[in-house]
């Protein structure tokens, strides 16, 4: 009999915990999405109890995780007030990620989590590659980019590989992608092109930026032209904005 009891109590725990963090999802959904936007009050808790069908414990406990996250604070008199407290870092430029963030006076890192290497395209890759290309195959890299001991950004970078085999043995300069294609390789970005989407973590991707399956990303495809004829730069960004917000 112990034992059933503890059994409930744990599932009883569980299927609490899955409830406030589907209710939390489902207010930042409304946020990113700019139906609630800064300094907005939140529905009361007893508003939310009764719109969402739960508990006012698994509504404070949603409420809680929020303002963990800085994207609502609670006032007293007044509830739950929408407050995105967001830095926006400006990243979608023709500068790379340590040079803009390390010019706005912020602590940059880097966490490899795949060295750069050579290796096919991926199937299905997410902009057109000419033939040349192609056949090329690509040098490709998977990255953490941290603001502040913050992750921020999941990036992977493809590079054709005309002559670039050297980049898998070149430690990057100041940490810095494009400043050793520049100082090694003579290559310098002259414009990008960008394309945007909102989607939600999965599986690895949440496990690496360390979220929870579920919570909003904005999704990221650069193309850098370079000097070069033939050299196009191509990155895919995984984005958590909770803290940073992204621009160009």
């Amino acid at each position: 009999m112990y034992v059933q009891v503890l059994i409930f109590k744990f599932a009883q725990a569980m299927g609490e915990q899955l409830l406030y963090k589907h209710l939390q999802q489902e207010l930042k959904k409304k946020i990113y999405a700019g139906e609630l936007t800064d300094g907005d009050l939140l529905p009361s808790e007893n508003e939310l109890t009764q719109m969402y069908k739960v508990t006012r414990t698994t509504v404070r406990k949603a409420l809680d995780e929020l303002v963990k996250e800085r994207i609502i604070r609670k006032e007293k008199g007044k509830g739950s007030v929408v407050t995105r407290d967001n830095k926006n870092l400006g990243l979608l430029g023709v500068k790379g990620f340590s040079q803009v963030v390390t010019a706005q006076n912020k602590k940059v890192s880097t966490k490899i989590i795949e060295a750069p290497a050579m290796s096919a395209w991926p199937e299905m890759f997410f902009y057109p590659l000419s033939e040349t290309e192609e056949k090329s195959g690509c040098i490709s890299m998977k990255r953490l980019r941290l603001v502040e001991n913050d992750i921020v950004m999941l990036e992977n970078t493809y590079i054709p590989n005309f002559g670039m085999s050297k980049l898998c043995e070149t430690p990057f300069v100041n940490g810095s992608l494009f400043e050793t294609l520049h100082e090694v390789f003579h290559l310098n970005i002259l414009r990008v092109e960008q394309d945007m989407r909102a989607i939600i973590a999965q599986g690895e991707t949440a496990t690496l930026l360390k979220v929870y399956e579920g919570h909003p990303l904005l999704n990221i495809y650069l193309k850098f032209y370079t000097d070069k004829k033939n050299i196009c730069i191509y990155s895919n960004l995984l984005c958590n904005t909770t803290k940073y917000s992204i621009s160009s």
